[in-house]
C-alpha cells in the first residue's frame, strides 16, 4: 500500500476550517483540493528490492520509478550507503551519487548504472547498498533501499585429487514398518553388516558377502529392552547395541549379541545412551549417555560416559562390570567454563546436568576417548587407564568475517551468495573421530550444530528476536532484511557479553565444516572453512539443489540454517595416507580429505548418490538422503578386493556403497608374498607367531586400528591378543592375514 502525505499547511487549513464552523459547501471544496493534492504527489521507488550481478557482467544497472508525472519537476537522491556495503569503492564497483529528476512531461523512469570491474582478486561475493533520500515534489516509497548482490568470480572450490577412486556401486533399502537406516557395523568374518533401525527399535542383520548384492538376512527386535534404539557397533564377533526407553531420565540397556542375533547379555548405562564404541583392543564398551531433559526441565539427568569391562568375557558381564564417570568435578566450574564458550545454560542445571555426550572415539592404543559434547560447544578426554575424564576442551568460535569463512545465509535468494558477515560459528560437531601421525594425536570434528528446542527453553530466534548493540551494530534494520541475515536462524542464549540485554556478537548453529584439534591441548589445527559449500556451489550435478535439506529438492532451503550440516566422521589409513570422511546430512553425499599433514589437508573429491529432481510420486525424491553414519571396509575384508565405503541413510533407509577403485588387494601380491612374507603357524593357538625372516611389520585389527609395531622382528606375541582376525604389513606394504584362536 501507498503512503500518503500532506503537508502541515495543508493539516492546518483543514483544522482551521472546522473550528470556523464553515459551510458544507467550503469544506468539499477543501476536500477537492486535499483530494487533488494526495493524487497529484506520485511516489518514488527503486524497482527492485535487490538484484545481482556477477562480476564480469561490467556494470549493474538499477531503475527508479515514479508513480505519475509530477505538477512540478521533482528530484530524488541516489547514494550509497558505505556503512551497509562490504563492496569497497574502486574496487568491487564504481558510482558517484547523484540526483535524478523526474519532469512533469518526461519519463515515469530513469536508471543508474554502476560499473562492476573484473578484478583478479580472489574475495568473497560483496554488496553494494544504495538509497533513495531526499525527495522533492513527490515522496519516497517503501522500495527506497536497493542492494546489488555482487559475485565474483576468483573464489573456487579446491580441485579433487580422486587418488582413491571413488565410485558408487550399489544401494540397498531397508523395508518393513517403519523403516530406518541409522548406524552401521561391518563385521569382515561372517561377511555382515548391522544397521541399527532406530524407528523401531530394531537391528537388520544384512548379507554382506556380494557387496554389490545386498540382502536381508534377519531383523532382530529389541523393543522388549527400549522404545528406540541409537547406535550399534561390532567387534570380533560380538554385536552391542543400544536400547532408549521413552521415559526420561530413565537408564538405556546396552545389548549384547552374537552376529546371529542371539541376546548373549545385557546391562543398563545412563540416561539416553546416544553412541557406543569398543575400544580397539575389545576390553571395553564405552557409552555416551547424552542424558537430554524433559521438555520443561521438571527432569534433568545427568550426561555421563558409562564405560563396561568386557575382559571376564561377554556371557559373563553383570552391572558390577560397569563405570559410570560424571562431570560432577566440573560443577564448581561453571562460570570459568562458561567464559571460555562452553555453553552451559539449561534452566537451574548444574555443569554436570547441561553437558550432553554425543560421540566417541578412542585412540588406537585404548588409553584415551574423547567425547563430542555438542550441545555445549566442547569435547571431554577421558584417561581410559585412570578411568577419569581429565578435560573439557571449548571448541571455540569461528569468525564468518573472515574471507576463507564465507558461507551463504539466505534461503530468500535465487543465487548462491557466499559473503562475510558479522557473525559468529558455534561448531558444535555430533561426530568425532581420531588418528595419531609423527607421535602426535588429533581429533576431527564433523561440526554440524544444533539447538536446544524444548517448551522450558527454544534458543533457536531471528534477528528482529533480539536487539543488538548499537555501537557493534549500527545497521540492525540494513541486517534484518531476509536476504541479508534476516532469516538465519541463531541462539539467544549466546552473545550478550555484558548482560544487558543488548547482543554483541551473534552466534549461529554449526560451523558448515570440519576441524582438526590437537588432542593434547584441544587447540584447533586446521579448519575447512567454506570449502564444502564452494564444493557443492561449482559441483556440476549439485549446484542445483545448493544447501537443500534432506527430503526437498528446493534450492538453499538450509541456508539459513547450518547449510550442508556435516553429520558423520571416520579417519582412515589407505595407502599409507589418511584420509577424512565427512557426511553431510542436508544435500547428502559425503566428502574426502587426505589429512596426512594436519595442518594443510587436501580434497579428494565429494560423492553423492541422490536425485535432483523429484520422484514421480509427488516429492518423493530418489537415492540415498540424510548419511547418518559411515564405514570403511578394507580390500581384505570383502569379495570386491578393494576399498569399499558403506554409508547409512537415515531419511531413505537405504545403505550405500562406493567402492575404492585405487584401493585394490591384488592377487599376485599375495603370490610373492608366499616366497618373502611367511606367518607360521597361522592359525595360532598359541602365545607367538614366527616370521620367516626378521621383519619390520605394523599388526591392525580387522577394523583397521593398528594395534602394535616392530622393527626387524622375528614373531608376534599373540598372548594378549584376544581371538579373531588381524591384519600383519610388512615394510614393503605386502600384508597377510592372521587368524589367533
Amino acid at each position: 500500500m501507498k503512503k500518503t502525505y500532506l503537508s502541515l499547511a495543508m493539516f492546518f487549513t483543514c483544522i482551521g476550517l472546522f473550528t470556523n464552523n464553515i459551510h458544507a459547501s467550503e469544506i468539499l471544496d477543501a476536500n477537492k483540493k486535499i483530494t487533488s493534492y494526495v493524487q497529484t504527489t506520485p511516489e518514488i521507488n527503486f524497482d527492485d528490492a535487490y538484484i545481482s550481478v556477477n562480476e564480469t557482467d561490467g556494470t549493474a544497472t538499477l531503475t527508479i520509478s515514479i508513480s505519475a508525472l509530477p505538477q512540478n519537476d521533482a528530484t530524488v537522491d541516489v547514494s550509497v550507503l558505505l556503512n551497509e556495503s562490504t563492496a569497497v569503492d574502486g574496487q568491487h564497483y564504481t558510482y558517484t551519487n547523484e540526483t535524478l529528476s523526474f519532469t512533469t512531461s518526461g519519463s515515469l523512469t530513469k536508471s543508474i548504472t554502476i560499473s562492476i570491474p573484473n578484478n583478479s582478486d580472489a574475495q568473497p561475493d560483496t554488496l553494494l547498498a544504495l538509497e533513495l533520500s531526499n525527495a522533492t515534489n513527490a515522496t519516497l516509497g517503501d522500495t527506497n533501499l536497493s542492494v546489488v548482490y555482487i559475485l565474483d568470480d576468483e573464489m573456487h572450490a579446491p580441485t579433487a585429487t580422486n587418488e582413491l577412486g571413488i565410485n558408487f556401486a550399489t544401494s540397498y533399502a531397508i523395508t518393513g514398518a517403519n523403516p530406518g537406516s541409522e548406524i552401521v557395523a561391518h563385521d569382515p568374518s561372517t561377511e555382515r553388516l548391522f544397521v541399527m533401525n532406530s524407528g523401531n527399535a530394531s537391528i537388520e542383520i544384512l548379507d554382506f558377502s556380494n557387496p554389490l548384492n545386498i540382502s536381508t538376512i534377519s531383523t532382530i527386535d529389541l523393543s522388549s529392552y527400549g522404545d528406540s534404539g541409537t547406535s550399534v557397533d561390532f567387534y570380533n564377533g560380538t554385536v552391542a547395541a543400544t536400547a532408549v526407553p521413552d521415559a526420561v531420565g530413565q537408564n538405556g540397556t546396552i545389548v549384547f549379541m552374537d552376529t546371529n542375533g542371539t541376546v548373549i547379555s545385557t546391562v543398563e548405562a545412563g540416561a539416553l545412551p546416544d553412541m557406543i564404541s569398543f575400544t580397539p583392543d575389545g576390553t571395553k564398551l564405552l557409552v555416551a549417555n547424552e542424558g537430554e531433559p524433559e521438555s520443561d526441565y521438571s527432569i534433568d539427568p545427568e550426561g555421563t560416559i558409562s564405560i563396561i569391562d568386557l575382559t571376564g568375557g561377554i556371557a559373563n558381564l553383570t552391572q558390577a562390570n560397569v563405570t559410570t564417570l560424571d562431570f560432577n568435578a566440573f560443577d564448581s566450574q561453571k562460570a570459568q567454563l562458561q567464559s571460555q564458550d562452553i555453553r552451559l545454560f539449561g534452566p537451574n542445571a548444574s555443569v554436570s546436568q547441561d553437558l550432553e555426550p554425543e560421540y566417541i572415539t578412542v585412540s588406537a592404543d585404548s588409553q584415551m576417548a574423547w567425547v563430542s559434547l555438542q550441545e555445549n560447544n566442547a569435547i571431554a578426554a577421558i584417561d581410559l587407564s585412570a578411568m577419569q575424564i581429565t578435560d573439557i576442551f571449548p571448541m571455540g568460535l569461528k569468525d564468518h568475517s573472515l574471507p576463507e569463512n564465507a558461507l551463504d545465509t539466505s534461503n530468500e535468494q535465487d543465487f548462491i551468495f557466499m559473503a562475510t558477515w558479522p557473525i559468529k560459528g558455534m561448531y558444535m560437531p555430533d561426530a568425532i573421530a581420531n588418528y595419531t601421525i609423527n607421535g602426535t594425536t588429533y581429533y576431527v570434528t564433523a561440526n554440524e550444530g544444533d539447538a536446544r528446542e524444548y517448551d522450558a527453553i527454544e534458543e533457536e530466534v531471528n534477528l528482529e528476536d533480539i536487539t543488538l548493540d548499537a555501537n557493534m551494530f549500527p545497521n540492525q534494520a540494513f541486517l534484518e532484511i531476509e536476504e541479508n541475515l534476516g532469516k538465519i536462524n541463531l541462539t539467544s542464549e549466546n552473545g550478550d557479553t555484558d548482560n544487558d540485554s543488548e547482543y554483541e556478537e551473534i552466534h549461529v548453529f554449526g560451523g558448515r565444516s570440519f576441524s582438526i584439534y590437537n588432542a593434547s591441548t584441544g587447540t584447533q589445527v586446521f579448519d575447512s572453512g567454506s570449502d564444502f559449500e564452494r564444493i557443492l556451489e561449482e559441483d556440476p550435478t549439485y549446484s542445483a539443489i545448493f544447501n537443500a535439506t534432506d527430503d526437498e529438492n528446493e534450492l538453499k532451503n538450509r541456508s539459513d540454517n547450518k547449510g550442508p550440516e556435516p553429520e558423520a566422521v571416520i579417519v582412515k589409513e589407505i595407502n599409507n595416507k589418511f584420509y577424512a570422511f565427512i557426511g553431510l546430512e542436508r544435500v547428502g553425499g559425503f566428502m574426502v580429505y587426505n589429512i596426512t599433514d594436519p595442518n594443510a589437508p587436501i580434497f579428494e573429491g565429494y560423492y553423492n548418490n541422490r536425485s535432483t529432481v523429484d520422484g514421480q510420486e509427488g516429492d518423493e525424491i530418489q537415492g540415498d538422503l540424510a548419511p547418518e553414519s559411515i564405514v570403511y571396509v578394507a580390500p581384505e575384508d570383502n569379495s570386491e578386493d578393494k576399498g569399499l565405503i558403506v554409508i547409512a541413510n537415515e531419511v531413505s533407509a537405504t545403505i550405500s556403497v562406493y567402492t575404492l577403485d585405487n584401493v585394490l588387494l591384488f592377487t599376485d601380491r599375495f603370490t610373492k608374498q608366499a616366497e618373502n612374507f611367511v606367518l607360521y603357524p597361522n592359525p595360532v593357538k598359541g602365545e607367538k607367531v614366527f616370521f620367516n625372516q626378521p621383519t619390520t611389520f605394523d599388526l591392525f585389527d580387522i577394523q583397521g586400528r593398528k594395534i602394535l609395531s616392530a622393527k626387524n622382528a622375528t614373531y608376534i606375541s599373540t598372548a594378549n591378543l584376544t581371538s579373531g582376525t588381524y591384519i600383519v604389513r610388512n615394510l614393503q606394504g605386502q600384508t597377510q592375514k592372521l587368524l589367533v584362536e
